[in-house]
C-alpha cells in the first residue's frame, strides 16, 4: 500500500494445509494438526528515492548472487531490521538486524549484518560479506566462538538477449575442523540460462542448467526448491507463461549428499513445480 510518493508498506502471509488431510501438518508431532497455519512471513516499510532505497521491518533476505535462475547460494529467507541500498550501475547494500532462531541450536536468535558491493551491466560482478552472531553457534565454531562469517563472490555475462552465464562462490570462516571435514565450508554454482518466461507475454518460456554445490556451512540458508542444503549435483529448470500473468515453472535436481550420516543415502533427487499468478 502506498503512503506517499516515496514510501509504501508491504506484507506477506503464508498459509499451509495438506489437501489430503484437510489440515496443516505439525512438524514437531509429525502428524496432521487440527488447525490450518497462517503466518505473517514479512511486513516492512519501504522508501524509494532516486538511486537510494531503504527498508524497515521484517523483509526478504537474498544474497547478491540470487539474480541467477537457481537462486541464492548463501541466503534465501527473512530477517528483521533495516536495509539501505544506494547507487546505480555500482550499488552498495547494507543490512543489519535479527534472524529467527528456528534453525539455530539452543533456539537462540542471531544478530545479523551484511554488506554487498555489486556492479550491474552486460558484465555483472560483486562481492558480499555476511556476519551472524548467536550463542547457538558455539558447538560448531573454532574456540567456541559465537560468530559465523561468510564471504561470497559472483560474476555473470550476458552474451545477447537470450543467453546468460553466471557463477558464484562462497566461503565460511572459523568452523570447527572436525565438522568442516565432513560438512564443507565452501559452496559454488555455475549456471547457463536461455531466454525466460515473461508474465505479460503469453507463450514466452525459458530454461536453465546449473551445477550446484551447497556446502552445509557456506550455504546455511540457500534457495533449496531444486538442489537441497548440503548436496551437490545438476539442476535443470524451465518456466512457461501459460496465460497472461500465469507462469508455470519446474525444477529437477539429481546429485549426492555432501555429508552422509550413518543411515543416510548418499543420493539426492528432487522434482519441484509451481504456478504463479501476477497481479
Amino acid at each position: 500500500a502506498e503512503v506517499n510518493d516515496h514510501w509504501s508498506v508491504h506484507a506477506r502471509l503464508d498459509a499451509e494445509t495438506k489437501m489430503n488431510k484437510d489440515a496443516a501438518w505439525d512438524v514437531t508431532e509429525d502428524k496432521a494438526s487440527s488447525d490450518d497455519k497462517v503466518s505473517l512471513k514479512r511486513a516492512w516499510a519501504e522508501g524509494d528515492y532516486t538511486n537510494f532505497n531503504v527498508k524497515l521491518g521484517k523483509m526478504e533476505m537474498l544474497s547478491a548472487e540470487a539474480y541467477a535462475k537457481p537462486g541464492a547460494l548463501i541466503f534465501d529467507r527473512e530477517f528483521s531490521g533495516a536495509e539501505v541500498s544506494f547507487g546505480k550501475d555500482v550499488q552498495v547494500k547494507l543490512q543489519a538486524g535479527r534472524m529467527s532462531s528456528d534453525e539455530f541450536q539452543k533456539d537462540v536468535a542471531g544478530n545479523y549484518q551484511g554488506a554487498e558491493l555489486q556492479y550491474n551491466g552486460r558484465f555483472t560482478a560483486g562481492v558480499g560479506y555476511y556476519r551472524l552472531n548467536s550463542e547457538g553457534f558455539a558447538p560448531m565454531l573454532k574456540d567456541r566462538k559465537h560468530t559465523m562469517q561468510i564471504w561470497g563472490v559472483n560474476a555473470a555475462y550476458r552474451f545477447d538477449k537470450n543467453s546468460f552465464l553466471s557463477a558464484a562462490y562462497a566461503y565460511a570462516k572459523d568452523f570447527h575442523m572436525v565438522l568442516a571435514d565432513s560438512m564443507p565450508n565452501k559452496s559454488y554454482q555455475v549456471t547457463y540460462e536461455y531466454k525466460g518466461a515473461e508474465p505479460e507475454d503469453k507463450g514466452s518460456w525459458g530454461a536453465y542448467v546449473a551445477y550446484r554445490k551447497l556446502g552445509g556451512f557456506a550455504s546455511p540458508f540457500p534457495t533449496s526448491d531444486g538442489a537441497m542444503w548440503d548436496t551437490k549435483g545438476v539442476e535443470l529448470g524451465t518456466d512457461y507463461t501459460l496465460f497472461k500473468n500465469v507462469v508455470l515453472s519446474a525444477k529437477y535436481f539429481r546429485g549426492k549428499e555432501i555429508y552422509v550420516g550413518p543411515t543416510a543415502d548418499d543420493k539426492a533427487e528432487k522434482l519441484f513445480g509451481r504456478v504463479e499468478f501476477f497481479f
